[in-house]
């Protein structure tokens, strides 16, 4: 499944997550919506900085943490899958 996946991985468009935006101009609060932030220790794409630049510009309710690389659905599915379950539940971040 790795290898299959990682054959159909396509680049990521840089510029577009760099000018995203979180208004769609309809007065829309997207801060209404619980999030996570699952923080990568191993990434060799975002460093660190640029990891908790981002979780300081857009705070989440929580952050979680997983010692892997930027792709932890190929080198820790379960753990990631147990975070994430644990992120989706009815009272998380209530």
């Amino acid at each position: 499944d790795a290898v299959l996946a990682s054959m159909l991985l396509k680049p990521v468009p840089v510029r577009a997550l760099q000018s995203a935006r979180f208004d769609n101009g309809e007065g829309v609060d997207v801060d209404a919506v619980s999030r996570v932030y699952v923080k990568t220790t191993k990434d060799r794409v975002l460093t660190p900085e640029q990891q908790e630049n981002m979780i300081k510009r857009w705070p989440p309710c929580e952050v979680m943490t997983l010692e892997t690389d930027h792709s932890p659905f190929f080198s820790a599915p379960n753990h990631l899958v147990s975070l994430l379950l644990k992120a989706a539940s009815s009272d998380y971040c209530h």
